[in-house]
C-alpha cells in the first residue's frame, strides 16, 4: 500500500510512513508525518532521498490549506523558490533526553498516590461501563495524566508500585498497567511530553469495549470457541464505538485503539496491516498489551518473569512486532524491573529496586534473605555493577511471592 516517492516531489498533504534510513537516525517522529509546508520538504530533503506515503492517509485539507496560504501570502500568484515559515508542530519532532529529577524515595509517595487514584478511576469507569453508562473520556485522560508526569520525574518507582499491585488480569487494571508501560517506553524513545500522554492515554482505552462482551466469554476459563474468539475480536469495534459517543477524535489514540492488535507480519487484526503501515504508537501498544498480558496471572496460566516475557517479546520479532521498539522497551525496564523478586548467584534473595542505564543485567537489589533463605533482619543495598559478573549476579528472576516474599511490604 505505500508508495515509493523522490523527496523532491512531495507535497502539502503526503503522509510519510517510512525514510530511507533508520527512524533514530532523524529528528522526525516515529509514528510519521504529514508533509505541511514546503520548508518541511526541504527538512526531510537534509536527511533523505526518497521516502515511502500512505495514499491512504492523504490529507487534502492540508493540500488546500497550503494553496490558500500561498495564494494569500503571493497576491494568489505562485512564485517558485518562494520561503515560508516552518509550521509550529514539526520542530518538535526533536527527541527529549531525559533525566530523572527526584530520586526513586523521593517519589515513591507520590507515584503510590497516583498509582491509588488511578486504579480507583479505572475501576469506577469500568463498572460504569459494564452497566451499560456511556465512557466517561475525559475522566480517564485526567486519571493517566499524574501517572506520566511520575514516569517524567522517575522511571523507577511508578513501574515497581504497578508490578507489586499487580495481583490479577482484571481489564481496567490491564488498561492502567498499559498506560504506565507506553508511557516508559515513550520517554525511552525521547517523544515530547504532550506525545507520551497522548500514547498513554491511547493504551488506557484499547481494551474499553470488552465492556460490551458477554461475561461468559470474557470471563470463560476453557479455551474459547471460533465463534467465541470472533467476539472477543470484536471488542476493537465496540471501543471505537464507545470512543465516537464519547466523542473523542483525537487521531493517535483512534489509531492505537483500532491497530494496537495488529502484528508486523500481516497477522493481528481488524485490518491485517503490516509493518510500517501500522503507526508506530499502535506498535507500541502492542507491544506494552502482550508485554503485561504476559507477566500477569491468568485463569489456568501462570504469569510469566518479566524476563522469560521480553525475551519472548524478542523470539517474536520481527515477526510480530518491532525489533527496535522491543529492543528500546528492553531498555526502558531493564531485564529485571524494579520490583521483581530475584535469586543472586550466591544463593541470596532480593528485590530490584534500581536499574543502571547501559547494564541491564547489573540493577541494584535490596537483600532481604540469606543464602539460605533465612529472612535477613536488616536489607542491605547492593550494586550489582561493584562486582565482578563471576563474582555476583542475578541467578534468575522468581515468581511473585516465592519464599514467602511479598515485595509489596518494601515498596508500600
Amino acid at each position: 500500500m505505500l508508495r515509493e516517492v523522490a523527496v523532491t516531489d512531495l507535497a502539502p498533504g503526503m503522509y510519510i510512513a517510512e525514510l530511507d534510513r533508520p527512524w533514530l537516525e532523524t529528528p522526525f517522529p516515529l509514528q510519521g508525518f504529514y508533509i505541511r509546508t514546503d520548508d518541511d520538504r526541504n527538512s526531510v530533503a537534509r536527511f533523505c532521498e526518497f521516502v515511502m506515503v500512505d495514499p491512504r492517509r492523504y490529507d487534502a485539507g492540508l493540500a488546500n490549506a497550503s494553496s490558500c496560504r500561498l495564494d494569500s501570502a503571493m497576491g494568489g500568484t505562485a512564485k517558485r523558490g518562494a520561503r515560508r515559515h516552518a509550521r509550529a508542530g514539526f520542530g518538535r519532532a526533536h527527541s527529549t533526553a531525559y533525566e530523572d529529577i527526584r530520586s526513586f524515595e523521593i517519589e515513591l509517595p507520590e507515584a503510590r498516590e497516583a498509582l491509588n487514584e488511578s486504579f480507583e478511576r479505572f475501576e469506577t469507569a469500568w463498572q460504569a461501563l459494564l452497566g451499560h453508562s456511556s465512557l466517561k473520556a475525559n475522566e480517564l485522560r485526567d486519571a493517566v495524566k499524574p501517572l506520566v508526569q511520575s514516569v517524567l520525574r522517575n522511571k523507577d518507582a511508578l513501574i515497581a508500585l504497578l508490578r507489586v499491585q499487580r495481583v490479577d488480569q482484571h481489564t481496567h487494571q490491564h488498561c492502567l498497567a498499559m498506560a504506565v508501560w507506553a508511557a516508559l517506553l515513550g520517554r525511552q524513545m525521547g517523544f515530547p511530553a504532550g506525545q507520551i500522554e497522548t500514547l498513554a492515554y491511547g493504551c488506557s482505552l484499547c481494551d474499553v469495549g470488552k465492556a460490551r462482551l458477554p461475561s461468559a466469554v470474557l470471563h470463560k476459563e476453557a479455551a474459547l470457541t471460533d465463534e467465541e474468539f470472533a467476539l472477543v475480536r470484536a471488542h476493537v469495534e465496540h471501543s471505537l464505538q464507545l470512543l465516537e459517543e464519547a466523542q473523542v477524535h483525537d487521531r493517535p489514540v483512534l489509531e492505537i485503539v483500532r491497530w494496537h492488535h495488529e502484528r508486523m507480519d500481516g497477522s493481528g487484526y481488524p485490518d491485517r496491516l503490516q509493518r510500517d503501515q501500522i503507526p508506530v504508537f499502535a506498535r507500541i501498544a502492542g507491544i506494552v498489551d502482550s508485554y503485561d498480558a504476559m507477566i500477569s496471572p491468568r485463569i489456568h496460566v501462570e504469569a510469566r518473569s518479566s524476563y522469560q516475557a521480553l525475551v519472548e517479546l524478542q523470539d517474536r520479532s520481527p515477526q510480530l512486532y518491532n525489533t527496535e521498539l522491543v529492543d528500546q522497551f528492553a531498555q526502558a525496564i531493564g531485564l529485571f524491573p524494579n520490583g521483581c523478586l530475584v535469586e543472586l548467584s550466591s544463593g541470596e534473595v532480593g528485590i530490584v529496586c534500581a536499574q543502571n542505564t547501559g547494564r541491564r543485567l547489573r540493577p541494584k537489589v535490596m537483600l532481604v534473605m540469606h543464602a539460605d533463605k533465612r529472612r535477613r533482619t536488616e536489607f542491605d543495598i547492593i550494586d550489582l555493577t561493584r562486582y565482578g559478573e563471576h563474582d555476583l549476579s542475578i541467578a534468575r528472576e522468581l515468581r511473585t511471592g516465592e519464599h514467602g516474599i511479598d515485595a509489596k511490604e518494601f515498596f508500600l
